[in-house]
């Protein structure tokens, strides 16, 4: 009886440790947008895990490893394509052009950092963050802004894609 109930055990124990059976990751990103008035831009920090960005960068060239990059300037030049092609700020039907500043590693996350720079602060700015939706069912995109002090968050997921910020008021 007691050798049955060792194998029992055993047989759990190895379960739980199966690829198959270990938690569920959560898919998130968040993206910081902050109007700076002095400057007329925007600033903006989109923050991804990195595994997942590498995943992402990796249907291009099977061989793109980031932190430490592969080849930084192959992966600069993907991830701006990807934040153009899947983060898009626009005003009254004007998609915005942003420039990439760079990025950075903290820990398993990388920041990229964008500017956008307007001709004015518009009344109302449009995000769209289809981040990830294409590849993981459960992605969440969270949008923070902040302006004179005053934060708001929102949540995009693949039936909600896009947020409208009124900024004058």
């Amino acid at each position: 009886l007691m050798q049955i109930l060792i194998l029992v055990l055993n047989l759990v124990l190895a379960s739980l440790f199966s690829p198959e059976f270990q938690t569920h990751k959560f898919y998130v990103s968040t993206t910081e947008v902050e109007p700076k008035k002095e400057t007329k831009t925007l600033q903006v920090t989109a923050q991804f895990f990195t595994d997942d960005l590498e995943f992402l960068l990796r249907k291009n060239d099977n061989s793109i490893k980031l932190d430490p990059d592969s080849n930084q300037k192959q992966i600069d030049s993907l991830l701006t394509e990807e934040l153009k092609n899947k983060l898009q700020f626009s005003s009254k039907n004007t998609v915005f052009e942003f420039t990439f500043l760079g990025k950075e590693y903290r820990n398993d996350v990388s920041l990229c950092y964008i500017e956008i720079p307007l001709e004015e602060i518009p009344e109302k700015l449009e995000i769209k963050n289809i981040f990830f939706f294409d590849i993981f069912e459960d992605q969440q995109n969270i949008i923070h802004f902040k302006s004179q002090g005053i934060r708001k968050s929102f949540l995009l997921h693949s039936d909600k894609e896009t947020v409208t910020i009124e900024l004058n008021k």
